[in-house]
């Protein structure tokens, strides 16, 4: 399992760069892409189609939208 460490790194590292490459081609940054996230929770009222999202649910789209704000920045 020790030996298997490079190969996860490499895997992380094809990943990561695969996703800076698409935020280049598709001009949709952390912030702009959290924007438009928060923008259709508070439109929608936390509906989903017609399944309405239980407080569980809403307390961890809210938590995690709460931690990548901070993460990236954003205002």
């Amino acid at each position: 399992m020790k030996n298997n460490i490079d190969v996860f790194l490499v895997i992380m590292g094809m990943i990561i760069g695969f996703t800076v490459i698409i935020m280049h081609l598709t001009a949709i940054w952390p912030c702009s892409a959290m924007g438009k996230i928060d923008k259709f929770f508070h439109s929608s009222n936390h509906d989903i189609g017609t399944l309405k999202i239980g407080n569980e649910s809403l307390n961890i789209i809210s938590g995690t939208h709460y931690l990548l704000t901070n993460l990236f920045r954003c205002t």
